[in-house]
C-alpha cells in the first residue's frame, strides 16, 4: 500500500485555504441570494457576448438573474489588490452604463448567444420592451467611498461582503418573500414589476381596508398622532411592509431593530402549520403619509373635526410594497412567508398566508414631522415595547440611543466610534456590522469603557472640556444644535487619531493587524491607549501627531500581551508613565 505523506501546514498556508473557502462561499451566496428569493439564474460565465455597443464590441457577465420582468446583472471580484480592484470595478461601471444606455442590443445579444436565455424569454409574455435591467457590482472586499458614489451616478448598485451576509441570511430565512425588500433595493418600483407593468398600474394605486380610528384623546398620543386598527391578510402585509434592521441597508444609520432568528421563524412556521390558528397579539406598524382615513358610509375622507371620537372607518394605504414599517412583530408576519417545495410546512402556509387575517395597530404621523423625528419617534416606542426583554435591551441600547438621544454620552461616543471606523488608524478595523468580517474589533466595550469616560461634559480629563469652543459647548449642553455636536464628533475624531495614527505609524502597515501576536490591535489596547489620552489631557501635555510618534518611537518594546481584557485602565496608565512623564510623577 502506498503511504502518504502527512505533510503539515503552515499558518500561512492555512490562512491561504480559509480564505479561498471564504471566496467560494461569497460566490455561491451571491447566487443563493436571488435563487431562493424567486429570481432563475442564467449562467452566463465565460460565455463572449459580441454585439453592436460602441466601445464594448465583445463582454462577459459573471451571472445573470431573471424575476419575471426584472433582470438582474452581476459582476463580482474577490481581489484584494487595491489597484486590480479599482480597476475591475472602473471597467465594470462602463460595462453596464452601455448595457443601461442599449437595452435592446444587449437583450438581442443575450438570446443570441445564451440558449437559456432566449428559452426564459420565450416561455414568458412580456415584449423586450417590458423587461427593466438592473446593474449590481458584488465586492468581496470594501470598496473606496468616491468609487462607490461613482457607481451609485450611474445606477450601478454595489453591495460589498456585510451587506452580501444581511441579504444572505435574509433570504436563508425567508426565502422567496425576501424579493420584495430586494427589488426596492434595486430601486424597482412597484409600476415596473411584473403584471403591474401590463396593467398600467402606477405607484399612485390604494387599497382599503375596514377598520376602526382611535383619535387623541383615547388613545394620549401627542397631537395629529393617528391610531388606526384593521385586520390585513399576511400575504398582502409581506408584500407591503419593511423593518428597519440594523445592519442592513434601509436608513443604517436610523435602524434599530434586530436581525430575524432563523430557529424563531421555524418554530412558529410549525406551530402556524399544526395548529393553523391566527396569531391574537396586534401587530404595531407606521402607516405612509398618503394613508386616508375614510367615512364608513360614504368612503369620503373623513374631516378633522369628526375624528376625535372612536368609530368605524375605511383605511386607503397605498398599494405598493415596503410602505408599512413593522415596528413589533416582525417574526410573526415573516412566519408566514413564501417558502420552497422542500419545505414542508408551506402547503400548509401557503393557504393560510392569503386566508388569515392578522390584527394590525397602525400610527399614522402628522405632515409636519421630519423622517429623522419619524424614525427617532419609531425606535423608543420599540425600546418601550421591548423594555422588559434584557437581550434586547443589552444589545440594542448604544443603537437606539443614538437615535433616540444623541446628545446622550453613549450615543455621542458611537458616533465617534462610527466616525473612526470611517478613517484613520481604526479603518476597516472595527466591527460595523452584525455580519462583519470575524476578524474585526468588537465595539461595545470601546464605545461604554472607551470613549464615553474621554467625553465626560464634567471631567478635567475630558476631550469636551478641552475643546476651546465655549459656545458650542453650551449649545451641546442645551442639546440645542446637531451642528454644533457634529464638530465636537470631529474634533474628537482628529484628537484619537493623532494618537492612534502615531503608534500605527511606528508600528507599520504589516504589523498594524488584529491578529498580530503583538495584541497592537484589541479592545483592551484600544482602551488603553484612549485611557493614555485622558491622562495626556489632565497633565495638559501638548497633543499633535508628531509630539505622539517622538513620545512613543520605542512603543513596539511595549508587551501588550500581559493585559487580560478589561486591564485598560492598568494599560493605559503604564503607557502615559512610561512614555509621558518622568519617573518621579509617575501615577499609581
Amino acid at each position: 500500500m502506498k503511504m502518504v505523506k502527512n505533510e503539515k501546514l503552515t499558518l500561512q498556508e492555512i490562512e491561504e485555504r480559509k480564505k479561498r473557502l471564504e471566496k467560494k462561499k461569497f460566490r455561491t451566496n451571491i447566487k443563493d441570494i436571488f435563487s431562493k428569493a424567486g429570481f432563475t439564474y442564467i449562467k452566463s460565465e465565460n460565455i463572449q457576448l459580441s454585439h453592436d455597443i460602441p466601445g464594448l464590441p465583445i463582454s462577459e457577465i459573471d451571472a445573470i438573474f431573471i424575476c419575471k420582468n426584472i433582470i438582474v446583472i452581476v459582476e463580482d471580484t474577490c481581489s484584494e489588490n487595491s489597484k486590480s480592484k479599482k480597476n475591475h470595478l472602473l471597467k465594470a461601471l462602463f460595462q453596464f452604463e452601455m448595457y443601461l444606455n442599449y437595452k435592446s442590443t444587449l437583450i438581442n445579444s443575450l438570446k443570441e448567444h445564451i440558449n437559456e436565455f432566449a428559452n426564459y424569454l420565450e416561455e414568458n409574455l412580456y415584449e423586450d420592451n417590458h423587461y427593466v435591467i438592473k446593474t449590481v457590482y458584488f465586492s468581496f472586499d470594501n470598496v473606496e467611498e468616491h468609487i462607490k458614489k461613482r457607481a451609485h451616478e450611474k445606477n450601478v448598485k454595489v453591495i460589498e461582503k456585510p451587506l452580501t451576509n444581511y441579504f444572505f441570511s435574509l433570504v436563508k430565512n425567508i426565502m422567496g418573500s425576501a424579493k420584495y425588500e430586494l427589488l426596492k433595493f434595486l430601486d424597482v418600483s412597484y409600476s415596473q414589476f411584473g403584471g403591474k407593468i401590463f396593467s398600467g398600474e402606477n405607484e399612485e394605486g390604494n387599497v382599503e381596508y375596514n377598520g376602526f380610528l382611535l383619535p387623541v384623546e383615547n388613545s394620549s398620543y401627542p397631537d395629529g398622532y393617528k391610531i388606526v386598527s384593521f385586520y390585513i391578510d399576511p400575504d398582502s402585509l409581506l408584500k407591503k411592509s419593511f423593518v428597519l434592521r440594523k445592519n442592513s441597508w434601509i436608513d443604517p444609520n436610523l435602524s434599530y431593530q434586530r436581525i430575524l432568528d432563523v430557529n424563531k421563524i421555524k418554530r412558529m412556521r410549525k406551530h402556524l402549520s399544526s395548529n393553523k390558528r391566527v396569531y391574537l397579539s396586534n401587530i404595531i406598524v407606521t402607516l405612509p403619509s398618503e394613508t386616508k382615513i375614510l367615512d364608513m358610509k360614504s368612503s369620503n375622507q373623513l374631516d378633522e373635526s369628526s375624528q376625535h371620537t372612536v368609530k368605524p372607518i375605511k383605511i386607503k394605504i397605498p398599494d405598493r410594497y415596503n410602505v408599512i414599517g413593522i415596528i413589533d412583530g416582525q417574526h410573526r408576519v415573516y412566519s408566514y412567508h413564501e417558502s420552497n417545495k422542500e419545505d414542508n410546512d408551506e402547503k400548509t402556509i401557503s393557504q393560510l398566508r392569503h386566508k388569515q387575517s392578522l390584527l394590525v395597530t397602525g400610527i399614522i404621523y402628522p405632515d409636519h414631522l421630519s423622517e429623522d423625528n419619524r424614525l427617532r419617534y419609531e425606535a423608543q416606542l420599540f425600546l418601550e415595547i421591548n423594555s422588559k426583554q434584557t437581550k434586547v435591551k443589552s444589545v440594542l441600547t448604544q443603537e437606539i440611543e443614538l437615535i433616540v438621544f444623541p446628545y446622550s454620552s453613549i450615543a455621542i461616543a458611537k458616533a465617534i466610534l462610527i466616525e473612526l471606523s470611517k478613517s484613520g488608524a481604526l479603518k476597516d478595523k472595527l466591527e460595523e456590522h452584525t455580519f462583519d468580517d470575524s476578524k474585526k474589533l468588537k465595539v461595545s466595550s470601546i464605545v461604554s469603557y472607551g470613549i464615553k469616560p474621554l467625553i465626560n461634559k464634567e471631567s478635567p480629563e475630558s476631550l469636551f472640556t478641552a475643546w476651546s469652543d465655549t459656545d458650542k459647548k453650551e449649545l451641546i449642553k442645551q442639546k440645542n444644535s446637531q451642528e454644533a455636536l457634529y464638530e465636537f464628533i470631529d474634533f474628537c475624531v482628529k484628537e484619537i487619531n493623532f494618537l492612534l495614527n502615531a503608534v500605527k505609524t511606528i508600528y507599520g502597515e504589516m504589523n498594524w493587524q488584529i491578529d498580530n501576536e503583538n495584541r497592537i490591535l484589541t479592545p483592551t489596547s484600544v482602551n488603553g491607549f484612549l485611557v493614555c489620552l485622558r491622562l495626556i489631557l489632565r497633565s495638559g501635555i501638548d497633543r499633535n501627531i508628531e509630539i505622539y510618534k517622538e513620545k512613543l518611537k520605542n512603543i513596539e518594546e511595549f508587551d501588550f500581551t500581559k493585559y487580560k481584557s478589561s486591564q485598560w485602565n492598568q494599560l493605559g496608565r503604564d503607557i502615559y508613565n512610561r512614555y509621558f512623564t518622568s519617573s518621579d510623577t509617575n501615577l499609581d
